[in-house]
C-alpha cells in the first residue's frame, strides 16, 4: 500500500503519530506491544500495511508512550488508550469504523468496542486474548515491574536495569528460521544497537518508564465475561504454535463472541500478521463484510 500519509494530531493532550493508507471504508489498526525503547528507537511499519485490499482506508497510529507519539509519565488506564484511538478517529471525521487489534492491541480493541460500541462496525482480533496479563508469565513479571516503579520511582529502577537495557539479550531464533530472515533480524538488531548507542540515559529512562505505564494500563482487565456483549462480525486469527499468547486464548475469544469467525494459521508463531496466510484471511474477511 505504499508508505502512507504520515501526520500528527493532538489527542487527549498528547501528540499522536498516525498514518493513512488507501481510500475507502475506514479500518483502524491498533498495534501490539508495550511501546518503550524497542518501538521508539527503531520505528517500523506494521505488517498489516502490506495487504489491505482496495476499497479500504487503513489508519494506523502509535499508541501513547510508543513509537513516535508522545510519552507521558502520568499513570493511565486502558480506557485512556482506547479513548486516544476513538478521539483520533473522530478527529479524522470517522464516526464508525472497522477496528483491528493485534496482541496487546487486541485488548485495546476490546476496550474500544466496550466503551464505544456504536463506533465499531466489525472487529478483528489478531493473536490476542481477553486477558493477557494475569495468566501469562510475562504478564506477571511486568506486574511486578509496575509495582516497583510505583513504589521506588522510575530513576531508581532504571539505574538497576540500565546495563540490561543498554545491552539487551539476543533472542534465540527458532531452528527452522530461514537464512534470509536471520539476516533481516541481524540487520534490525544492529540498527537498534546503533540507535541505542546515541540515546541519552535520560531519554532511555523515559522510554522505559513509558513502557511500564503501558503495561500498567492493561493490569486488572479481563473481558472474558463481556465478550457475549459484542454484537458485530468478528474475525479471530491465531497461530497454533504461538508461545507468547497461547492458542487457546484465541479459541476462548471465538467461543465468547457469537458472530465470530476463527482462522487458525498452522505452525504460525506470535506476530501473526507477518504471515501472508493471516493477512490473506484478514483481507478476505474485510471483502466479505
Amino acid at each position: 500500500m505504499g508508505g502512507g500519509t504520515m501526520a500528527r494530531a493532538t489527542i487527549n493532550g498528547l501528540e499522536i503519530e498516525y498514518r493513512i493508507y488507501g481510500e475507502g471504508a475506514p479500518v483502524l489498526f491498533v498495534h501490539g506491544g508495550f511501546g518503550g525503547p524497542n518501538s521508539s528507537l527503531l520505528p517500523s511499519p506494521n505488517a498489516i500495511t502490506r495487504d489491505i485490499p482496495q476499497g479500504f482506508q487503513l489508519i494506523t497510529f502509535d499508541r501513547r508512550c510508543a513509537g513516535e507519539s508522545d510519552y507521558t509519565l502520568e499513570w493511565f488506564d486502558l480506557a485512556d488508550v482506547a479513548s486516544d484511538a476513538h478521539e483520533l478517529m473522530r478527529h479524522l471525521g470517522f464516526e464508525q469504523s472497522i477496528v483491528v487489534g493485534s496482541s496487546m492491541g487486541g485488548m485495546v480493541a476490546l476496550q474500544y468496542i466496550h466503551l464505544f460500541s456504536h463506533s465499531v462496525t466489525a472487529l478483528g482480533l489478531m493473536n490476542t486474548g481477553a486477558d493477557l496479563m494475569s495468566r501469562t508469565n510475562w504478564g506477571r513479571r511486568l506486574a511486578h515491574q509496575v509495582s516497583r516503579h510505583k513504589n521506588e520511582g522510575d530513576e531508581g529502577v532504571f539505574a538497576e536495569y540500565r546495563e540490561r537495557l543498554r545491552n539487551p539479550a539476543q533472542t534465540p531464533l527458532p531452528q527452522d528460521t530461514s537464512s534470509e530472515v536471520q539476516k533481516q533480524m541481524e540487520a534490525a538488531r544492529n540498527a537498534y544497537m546503533n540507535a541505542l548507542a546515541i540515546t541519552s540515559d535520560e531519554d532511555l529512562c523515559r522510554y522505559h518508564a513509558g513502557m511500564i505505564r503501558n503495561a500498567s494500563a492493561f493490569l486488572g482487565h479481563d473481558f472474558t465475561t463481556t465478550l457475549e456483549n459484542i454484537a458485530v462480525p468478528a474475525l479471530i486469527v491465531h497461530g497454533d504454535a504461538d508461545d507468547v499468547v497461547p492458542y487457546e486464548y484465541g479459541e476462548q475469544l471465538a467461543t465468547g463472541i457469537a458472530e465470530s469467525k476463527f482462522v487458525t494459521i498452522p505452525n504460525a508463531r506470535h506476530g501473526i500478521l507477518s504471515y501472508a496466510e493471516a493477512r490473506e484471511a484478514l483481507s478476505d474477511w474485510l471483502l466479505s463484510l
